[in-house]
């Protein structure tokens, strides 16, 4: 059962992240770095307060669930978003469940510079 559970949610936070993610919404390098580390600010946030003494370890457990579901998809929204703005597949966000490939995937997308808007969609 858990197997099956590794499996199912990063594809079903994958596939929310892409049906609600608007296909005209870019990030560029800077607007990508800024939300990532946020979210990497809230997650470790998250974890200190639920690991402390006065919480008790089942809502802690609880709250990081949570936390966590909210935290993998707002960075796969990201990743689309940045994805878009390269002019590359939405599908690569995959490789965010790829170990050692999503830290090289993600530097990857930090690093690369976007493409250039054309007219039609500077005007529209």
């Amino acid at each position: 059962m858990f197997q099956l559970l590794i499996i199912v949610v990063p594809i079903g936070l994958f596939v929310a992240a892409y049906f609600t993610t608007s296909r005209e919404r870019y990030l560029n390098r800077m607007e990508f770095f800024v939300r990532i580390v946020v979210l990497l600010v809230v997650g470790t946030g998250v974890v200190l307060l639920t690991s402390s003494q006065s919480v008790d370890a089942t809502l802690g457990a609880l709250i990081l669930l949570c936390v966590g579901l909210l935290i993998g998809y707002f960075n796969l929204r990201f990743q689309i978003m940045r994805l878009q703005d390269l002019r590359w597949s939405p599908f690569f966000a995959l490789l965010a469940y790829v170990p050692v490939g999503n830290l090289i995937f993600l530097l990857v997308l930090l690093l690369l510079p976007g493409k250039p808007k054309v007219n039609a969609e500077v005007f529209s």
